[in-house]
């Protein structure tokens, strides 16, 4: 040891190890498309499903979808008060040249106003909405109501 600079040995040859992991590109991955999926939900007009990840109560309702306060509610079957829906998680509400559709994942379209839809879940605290739980299937599960 001569005080001089010293040498390390050369790195065995073999894959590189970058600054990212694979499980970190991953989420680098999903928070970049979650951030551009933002972006373009608030670009478009369209309204995310905002129904609870709790529990699943075990109403139904089903009906046609109805325009309400600039998204799709449920006029039930047989037709009484048009129900406003908190769309289940996934779901959304997009304008396709002044049609409202129900969709999923903002990719899928489940359903058009005007069409029918069932949907389980329950009312919300205050009774002034149905808030959907699980997947909202299209056209009417039993045709009485």
């Amino acid at each position: 040891m001569d005080g001089g600079p010293t040498r390390r040995a050369p790195l065995a040859a073999g894959p590189r190890v970058g600054l990212l992991t694979e499980v970190k590109m991953r989420k680098l991955v999903i928070a970049t498309a979650a951030i551009l999926a933002a972006g373009a939900v608030g670009s478009t007009g369209v309204v995310l499903g905002t129904a609870s990840l709790g529990g699943c109560p075990t109403a139904l309702v089903q009906g046609t979808l109805v325009r309400v306060d600039g998204t799709l509610g449920v006029e039930p079957v047989p037709p009484g008060q048009v129900m406003p829906v908190a769309w289940p998680i996934g779901y959304g509400v997009r304008d396709d040249q002044g049609v409202l559709v129900l969709t999923r994942f903002l990719v899928v379209d489940v359903a058009r106003e005007g069409g029918t839809v069932s949907v389980g879940g329950g009312m919300s605290a205050d009774d002034s909405t149905f808030e959907g739980c699980g997947p909202v299937r299209n056209g009417l599960l039993s045709p009485d109501g």
